[in-house]
């Protein structure tokens, strides 16, 4: 697997670039996933989701299939938490992905909502997932091709094997406040982690206590939509100040921006990190749970 030039990531092989990918379209054993998504202001002090389904089905990369991070990934009997094992299992045998299969990801926001299925393939034990750096976003500027045909693959038989290290419960977020070991990550952009934006319109404004903020799309270059080379976003997580004995627990709104700080986390090198599903979704509607607002801390 092609490691971008890119040496000084600790685990380069989770990226690939568009040029690699190109040249292994044809390739039987790569499946390449489009997971475009986003949100946007409702003006009602709320956020309104978007597919990319609809994208999707004007064009995507050749042989592409698609997964809504959201409605797809969730579990239907409880929505703040990824899907179970079973219909993980069956939902990516749909998807033609096997146990032989080298995912590729991708989005239009260089990674951020992508990294939802990175996750969630490596919890169920599936290593051989990559990031499309630079996304759909630079694959198109670069004037690779598309399709809009929308591929029907061969059902595979996806065996999910959990890894709980990778995910922690509310109790054991509880348990971690407080811990010098530990040190909890609101990847969240800045005004809904300091309070001063309500991220949804029953819950609480804040961040769980202790929490430090490195938000998710820091760790992009807004201009070229790649993942921040080594010594950059060892810049941006720098202030979090975080050492290789340590315990780390991400989290954000419903656990998708959570998965890509995890995974930024990743290529620098931090293997003990954990996603806090539940996220703010379930932290802030419970009114038992701590919080803190803070307008000075970053």
């Amino acid at each position: 697997m092609e490691n971008l030039g890119s040496d000084e990531y600790a685990n380069p092989e989770a990226l690939v670039s568009t040029q690699w990918l190109a040249s292994h379209l044809d390739d039987p054993s790569v499946r390449v996933v489009d997971a475009r998504y986003n949100v946007r202001p409702t003006g009602k002090g709320s956020f309104e989701a978007i597919s990319g389904r609809s994208e999707f089905e004007k064009d995507h990369i050749p042989g592409a299939v698609f997964v809504d991070v959201h409605s797809d990934l969730s579990d239907p009997d409880c929505p703040l938490y990824i899907l179970g094992p079973k219909r993980f299992e069956e939902f990516m045998g749909r998807l033609g992905i096997g146990a032989d299969k080298t995912v590729v990801v991708y989005d239009d926001h260089g990674g951020t909502w992508s990294a939802r299925l990175w996750w969630a393939l490596r919890y169920y034990g599936h290593d051989k997932v990559r990031l499309l750096n630079g996304g759909y976003r630079r694959w198109r500027e670069e004037g690779h091709a598309v399709e809009k045909t929308v591929t029907s693959p061969k059902i595979e038989r996806f065996q999910a094997c959990v890894r709980p290290e990778l995910r922690v419960s509310r109790d054991d977020v509880l348990r971690a406040i407080d811990k010098e070991q530990t040190v909890i990550v609101d990847a969240l952009p800045a005004p809904f982690y300091r309070g001063t934006l309500r991220l949804y319109p029953g819950h609480r404004a804040g961040h769980i206590p202790g929490a430090i903020n490195v938000p998710s799309p820091s760790n992009v270059d807004p201009e070229t939509h790649l993942i921040l080379a080594a010594p950059r976003l060892t810049d941006v997580w720098r202030s979090a100040m975080l050492s290789p004995e340590q315990r780390i627990i991400t989290y954000c709104g419903g656990g998708v921006y959570a998965s890509f700080a995890f995974f930024a986390l990743h290529l620098l090198g931090h293997e003990n990190v954990a996603l806090y599903d539940g996220s703010w979704m379930e932290w802030g509607a419970d009114p038992d749970l701590p919080i803190e607002t803070d307008p000075h801390r970053s």
